[in-house]
């Protein structure tokens, strides 16, 4: 008779071994089809997870890009406890839309501020390593709210690449509530949003969820969201919103409707 203890090691070692497969990030890939509809550009996409985020955050979505050729991963980037970036894959800046993914070991943050500095850190590496000159972002929940917060303050640094095309899902902007009715960081954002000029070409696109019969996609309120808005007002980005009406918060980058309409977004329309 096998014991009891003998059955708990192997479901244990099998959930440990399953759960380090699933969340290893993707390897590099070609893309598997070329597409007449797909505008093939040698811009990368940035890829930030939120809140003790993974890889198994995108990596459905960047395979099923690969898969059915809107664009295909090459590098990911993973930054350590210490801060310091790691680049694995190979940046050969081809005409494909290249995708690399960005992992953070310390993904559990008290807010998303480390995340602001190793995002500006990653641009500033690609333009002076690889030779990058413009980007596209897309942010899950506080790797957004991070990738906002960099583009605002950090943007109009010369050694920073120009931003093409940023698409947010679920990302909080104005995290105030009734108990605490000010935001700090996003007043910084407020006074500093004169230096989107240094970006006026680029398009936001700010995509967020709700469950029914309610103003949240159960993790970030609707006007949290919203609060964008009043950043980008009288610049010259080009800003547009879209509500997924019964979609949850951590289903905007896991369901497979969000795998094309971020395609589309990035490279369509």
């Amino acid at each position: 008779m096998i014991k009891r203890w003998q059955v708990a090691v192997t479901l244990g070692l099998t959930s440990w071994l399953g759960l380090r497969w699933a969340t290893r990030p993707g390897r590099p890939e070609s893309l598997a089809v070329r597409r007449p509809d797909v505008r093939y550009a040698a811009i990368p996409t940035l890829f930030i997870p939120g809140w003790g985020g993974g890889a198994l955050t995108y990596n459905g979505m960047l395979h099923w890009f690969a898969r059915h050729g809107y664009g295909h991963k090459v590098v990911t980037i993973r930054v350590d406890w210490a801060g310091h970036r790691h680049f694995s894959g190979r940046w050969d800046a081809q005409a494909t839309n290249p995708l690399i993914q960005v992992l953070f070991d310390h993904s559990l943050t008290r807010d998303y501020q480390p995340q602001v500095q190793w995002i500006t850190a990653i641009l500033r590496d690609l333009y002076r390593e690889c030779g990058v000159r413009q980007y596209n972002l897309v942010g899950h929940s506080w790797g957004g709210s991070a990738a906002v917060n960099s583009l605002v303050l950090h943007g109009p640094a010369p050694d920073i690449p120009r931003l093409n095309r940023l698409v947010l899902l679920g990302t909080p902007v104005n995290e105030r509530t009734a108990r605490h009715p000010v935001d700090a960081t996003f007043e910084r954002l407020r006074a500093a949003r004169h230096q989107l000029r240094a970006n006026e070409q680029a398009q936001l696109f700010n995509v967020y969820g709700t469950l029914p019969g309610r103003r949240t996609d159960g993790s970030v309120p609707v006007q949290q969201v919203t609060a964008l808005r009043q950043i980008v007002a009288g610049s010259a980005v080009r800003y547009h919103e879209q509500h997924i009406a019964g979609l949850g918060h951590g289903r905007l980058h896991s369901a497979r409707r969000m795998y094309l309409l971020v395609a589309r977004l990035l490279w369509v329309n």
